[in-house]
């Protein structure tokens, strides 16, 4: 089970990178300077995920 392993160094390690993936630059509002939008995906039996981006920077992640 999780929670027989689960430890507080891992809620840490959890909290950091959560805070990391949803702080700047990570996470930013597009340029409408007339760059290109560019849509990459990826799906399977199980679901599918999406990634709109922008001069390689990413700007809408989205997965189901």
């Amino acid at each position: 089970k999780l929670n027989d392993k689960w430890t507080a160094a891992h809620t840490s390690a959890f909290l950091d990178l959560k805070i990391a993936l949803t702080s700047h630059p990570v996470l930013h509002g597009p340029k409408y300077d007339g760059s290109h939008f560019v849509v990459t995906s990826d799906g399977c039996m199980e679901g599918f995920g999406a990634v709109l981006s922008q001069c390689t920077r990413i700007q809408t992640p989205a997965s189901k």
